[in-house]
């Protein structure tokens, strides 16, 4: 069944492991892909987030399943499936942690149809070629194309535990133990916020949102928050094929609401 003239959510027959949702009111609407993280699956860390998405988009959940392929055998799977599937782009990406250098190699493998892209929390998972990912963030590689990077906060109960050591210690030999240990946390904190921001250069037409208050999984835990940014990606599609004056001025007024 086609899953542009599918009338519910319901998964159309797909490989094994992997499921298209959804449907939409335009074909040309892009095809939402979902890359999900080391260890894990799209299920049911991403069912949330899924059926949110595919209340009004298509929607893949591509399962990398138990081989665990590298970035470009897994690439390579996904776009024999696309072409087999009939399932031709445009498409937004969406990449938690690991995820995150599966899509990168999606992207350099078929640039031309990536219309943009939602990463969260990724960006310090490793697995890309060094000089892809370099190259990548020198040429600006979605030139206009909508980026949004969401970060979360890998170290939010690492922070809880801290406070609480802080409360409990009594000698100066403990809190200057503690000291140490906020100002290495603070060190890799500010190295994990470089590194997540690193990432908008990969676009001209970039923003980027920190959720504090939420760990490493935005994706199974803010399902609502990483659907919007979506959200925000589809509807700045047609700003990529604006002149560039258009295209700062845009940006410039959306960063005065903010």
């Amino acid at each position: 069944m086609d899953a542009t003239t599918s009338e519910s959510p319901k998964p159309a027959p797909a490989e094994p492991g992997h499921k298209l949702l959804g449907s939409s009111d335009d074909p040309k609407t892009p095809l939402i892909i979902c890359f999900h993280g080391s260890g894990e699956s799209c299920e049911p860390s991403w069912s949330e987030l899924a059926r949110l998405l595919s209340a009004k988009y298509r929607v893949l959940l591509f399962e990398r399943g138990p081989s665990n392929p590298k970035p470009l055998q897994a690439t390579s799977e996904l776009l024999h499936f696309l072409k087999t599937r009939v399932l031709p782009g445009p498409y937004i990406l969406i990449a938690h942690s690991y995820g995150g250098s599966f899509a990168r190699m999606f992207m350099h493998k078929t640039l031309e149809n990536v219309a943009g892209a939602v990463l969260v929390e990724t960006g310090q998972e490793g697995g890309l070629d060094p000089k892809i990912a370099a190259a990548q963030i020198r040429k600006e590689v979605l030139g206009d194309k909508p980026l949004s990077v969401i970060r979360g906060n890998s170290f939010l109960e690492k922070t809880k535990s801290l406070k609480s050591s802080e409360k409990m210690a009594v000698t100066e030999q403990q809190k200057a133990t503690i000291a140490i240990q906020r100002q290495l946390l603070q060190a890799s904190e500010e190295e994990d916020e470089k590194m997540k921001k690193a990432q908008l250069l990969l676009s001209k037409n970039s923003r980027y949102m920190h959720i504090p208050d939420c760990g490493h999984h935005v994706i199974r835990d803010r399902p609502v928050a990483v659907a919007e940014e979506v959200d925000w990606v589809l509807a700045n599609l047609a700003v990529a094929k604006k002149p560039n004056w258009w295209h700062k001025l845009t940006i410039r007024l959306e960063s005065m609401l903010r």
